[in-house]
């Protein structure tokens, strides 16, 4: 049984929240704790952490707004990850407060999947790869710009899945509604003159993958940037 821990009794209401959080860090570190695990009732948690029951209903109110406990009624509390919903909560109350934009989101866009290029180029996934070329034909196909869209997107996903890193998929799975309003607001912005070297730059990408050229493929992840307007450098029209 955890040992019980002690906390002085002039503990501020507002820091439970924080006692809470450290001692499931705790259990899990110890290894008394995983993902899917029934966490201690409310009245435990009252005893070993020595604060009042609303403290610690409010601090498992506050881990289940952010995506880590799960409360079913008659059942008790489970601690699960669910992060990403927290975060494309927290990232939509940004751009509402004004305390980023759609610069900053295709910023982030564009290091994460340099970094998920840069881990491909070295480990190569023939499945992602297989399923950016799907992703280009159907671009090239593509009737309408919904279907633009939807192959764009799934070219984007996999590339992103082929960094091999969960916290990059976390990342974008939370913004993928975002994701999807900037790309479908971006596409239908794009002169025609622009669609065709864009398109290439998807081409250029799968290609640098299959035959291990990283300067070729970073080359095309910048220049789609640059194609979009999302980027600092200039578009080299050469």
């Amino acid at each position: 049984m955890p040992k019980k821990i002690m906390v002085k009794s002039n503990q501020p209401e507002r820091r439970a929240y924080d006692v809470v959080l450290s001692f499931f860090k705790q259990q899990i570190k110890e290894g008394n704790l995983s993902l899917g695990d029934k966490l201690p009732s409310e009245r435990t948690l009252m005893a070993q952490l020595n604060l009042s029951r609303n403290s610690v209903r409010e601090a498992l109110r506050q881990l289940e707004n952010m995506g880590f406990v799960r409360s079913v009624h008659g059942q008790g509390s489970f601690l699960i990850n669910h992060a990403g919903e927290g975060f494309s909560s927290i990232f939509s109350m940004l751009l509402l407060l004004h305390q980023t934009d759609k610069m900053e989101f295709f910023a982030l866009r564009e290091s994460l999947e340099t970094a998920a290029f840069s881990h491909a180029i070295h480990f190569p996934s023939r499945k992602a790869i297989e399923t950016m070329d799907q992703a280009v034909s159907a671009m090239e196909q593509a009737l309408n710009q919904e279907q633009m869209e939807q192959a764009e997107a799934s070219f984007h996903q996999a590339l992103i899945a082929a960094g091999e890193n969960q916290l990059f998929l976390m990342i974008m799975d939370a913004l993928s509604s975002l994701d999807n309003m900037y790309r479908k607001e971006t596409l239908s912005h794009l002169d025609a003159a622009v669609c065709g070297p864009l398109l290439q730059t998807h081409r250029d990408l799968v290609q640098a993958l299959r035959t291990g050229s990283e300067e070729s493929g970073r080359a095309a992840l910048q220049r789609h940037f640059q194609l979009i307007g999302f980027s600092d450098s200039p578009v080299s029209h050469g």
